[in-house]
């Protein structure tokens, strides 16, 4: 290795040259050498190029070597730089004075070469020694800071969640578990509030997950905008939020927030520069009333958010013991409808369309019932949220397409061919475009039904959601030869240009225009509007629940095209709908029906 000493400077100060060669010849082979003739030549050349080490005389006109040595070492950048006094003042009060304003040695005049290289050598190694250490000491507090750096990252991953910023599920049950002790110790109240975001899977699947990120975030925002600094925001995984309400007076206050969550949750996001509208389901479990353990408000709160979830969405329930049993049901339910789907408890009726020109049988729509061993015949309304929530729908949609595809072809082989079937969709099951696309065509070809004579019953809540993404799904189903219906028109958000931009061949005027229907009735004049946009649009009109003569008169009055409804047969089995066609159960309520 290279010798230190070599690249170390030693700077020279005194006013007789005859000294200032002498120590130069004594050390120029192991340093480089600097020199200067007084004390304002030295302390100048100190503040623009500091040496490593300073040999200064004492007795020097105008400054002399002790005020020299003072001013060095009060420098903030010279500090540090060991300066010996050579001297010869035999003097020890000298000696002390020089060692008071910094000097580190003495040298005495005439000068011992060997003295002065040992001397010089020995402070110089000194200072090697000294600032390696600081170095080594830097290091460790720089290697500490790091590590404390390092050791807020991992806490920070450990207990905040990455992309929102807000507390994780295990700092959740930390500042729960904290908040209930501090209830119990003050006497106090607080609430627990589950938020779960109602379609967010529609957002990932059809916007992309950056979208769905994008849109977790700014949940996490408004969230945290609705409440106290006091209270916790945590985000649990996926689409789920907890809020913990610290203290509360009144059970209202937790009313108050959820109210205000659901209303910031309905205003639109903007997600890769399209609008975006989704919504909320709030449970609300209250301590200590709905639970004196972390564990159980949990639980209770999340079965009061399904509660929401399962009454419509966009809504807040509180916990309560009518909650839990539903809870219970919804979770028994969702075991024996797994298991039905490996049995035959599912089947098939089958509601008659009517045209009203003629009174003669058009087609059907197929209805799925669940024969539940114990609860007896379910209806989709009693079923079908769960069926949704729980992804089986996929499995149970492509059963109903089958199975009506199969029990048509069999009306067909009886001579009843024609009639034109229509099945329901669900809408995850048209999220999954490319899948149900290719669902029908593999069930189109095993059955042999005729697409022509298929019709697709989908909702306007559906086409409203990622209007691109639904006009490609039905354009290939069209250009199969399908049919589209719209399905529960008027109950949703539907607007003419969508009409005139979905390519859709049928609507169905929702049953609730016609349960109170007569002549002097505002759902008449609604009706008749519908009917009459639908000519203007060449779109085929279906009005579902006629159940009387007179609704009946005033829907041929204002011209529909096909009806469905008690007052022609209710829903029907495979061998019922056969009997019915057959001539072998009559239709009542109609003339020449």
């Amino acid at each position: 290795m290279d010798d230190p000493q070599k690249y170390e400077t030693i700077l020279i100060v005194d006013d007789n040259p005859d000294n200032i060669r002498l120590m130069a010849h004594i050390l120029d082979a192991h340093y480089r050498i600097q020199f200067a003739i007084d004390g304002e030549e030295a302390l100048a050349s100190v503040a623009d190029n500091p040496p490593d080490m300073i040999l200064l005389d004492v007795m020097m006109p105008g400054i002399d070597g002790f005020e020299v040595c003072r001013r060095i070492c009060l420098g903030e950048r010279s500090r540090d730089i060991p300066v010996i006094l050579v001297t010869a003042l035999n003097d020890p009060e000298a000696e002390i004075r020089g060692f008071a304003e910094g000097a580190v040695d003495f040298l005495s005049k005439p000068v011992n070469p060997p003295v002065v290289r040992a001397r010089v050598g020995v402070h110089l190694a000194l200072k090697r020694q000294r600032e390696a250490l600081e170095r080594a000491n830097r290091r460790l507090v720089e290697e500490n800071a790091r590590r404390m750096q390092l050791e807020e990252r991992l806490r920070e991953q450990a207990e905040y969640d990455a992309l929102t910023g807000l507390p994780n599920r295990k700092l959740f049950q930390d500042r729960l578990e904290q908040t209930i002790l501090l209830a119990e110790r003050n006497h106090g109240n607080f609430s627990l509030i589950f938020v779960d975001l109602d379609r967010f899977k529609w957002v990932n699947d059809t916007l992309g997950h950056d979208a769905g990120d994008q849109l977790l975030v700014e949940v996490s925002r408004r969230l945290r905008g609705v409440v106290r600094k006091s209270d916790t925001v945590a985000r649990l995984g996926g689409d789920e939020f907890t809020v913990i309400l610290s203290h509360i007076l009144h059970e209202s206050m937790a009313e108050l927030v959820a109210r205000k969550i659901l209303e910031q949750l309905v205003v639109p996001f903007v997600l890769k520069g399209q609008e975006v509208t989704i919504s909320g389901s709030v449970g609300i479990a209250i301590y200590p009333t709905d639970g004196m353990e972390a564990p159980e408000l949990s639980k209770n709160a999340d079965c009061a958010m399904y509660q929401a979830k399962e009454s419509g969405r966009n809504a807040f329930r509180f916990y309560s013991q009518e909650v839990n049993q539903q809870a219970h049901r919804r979770m028994r339910l969702e075991a024996e409808m797994r298991r039905a789907c490996g049995t035959d408890e599912f089947f098939l009726d089958y509601q008659p369309k009517i045209a009203l020109a003629t009174g003669r049988i058009t087609g059907m729509e197929a209805l799925l019932r669940w024969n539940h061993p114990v609860e007896g015949v379910l209806f989709p309304k009693q079923f079908m949220p769960l069926a949704e929530g729980t992804g089986l729908i996929t499995r149970i949609g492509a059963w109903v397409l089958r199975t009506a595809c199969q029990d048509a072809m069999v009306w067909d082989r009886e001579g009843f061919v024609g009639l034109k079937l229509a099945v329901n969709l669900s809408a995850l099951q048209f999220r999954e475009g490319d899948k149900l696309v290719d669902l029908v065509e593999e069930v189109l070809g095993k059955t042999g039904f005729p697409p022509d004579r298929l019709e697709l019953e989908i909702t306007e809540t559906m086409m409203m959601s990622n209007t691109e993404a639904v006009c490609a799904t039905l354009h290939r189903l069209v250009a199969m030869g399908i049919s589209i219906a719209m399905d529960d028109f008027g109950t949703g958000y539907s607007s003419l240009a969508l009409l005139k931009r979905l390519p859709i061949q049928v609507i169905k005027i929702d049953r609730s225009f016609v349960s109170d229907l007569r002549a002097d009735s505002n759902n008449t004049a609604f009706i008749a509007a519908i009917i009459s946009m639908a000519r203007q649009l060449h779109l085929h009109v279906v009005v579902e629940g006629v159940e009387t003569i007179e609704q009946l008169r005033i829907m041929e009055q204002q011209g529909g095209d096909d009806v469905q409804g008690f007052v022609f047969s209710p829903p029907l089995g495979r061998e019922g709908m056969l009997a019915l066609l057959q001539g072998r159960i009559p239709m009542g309520g109609c003339n020449g029906t």
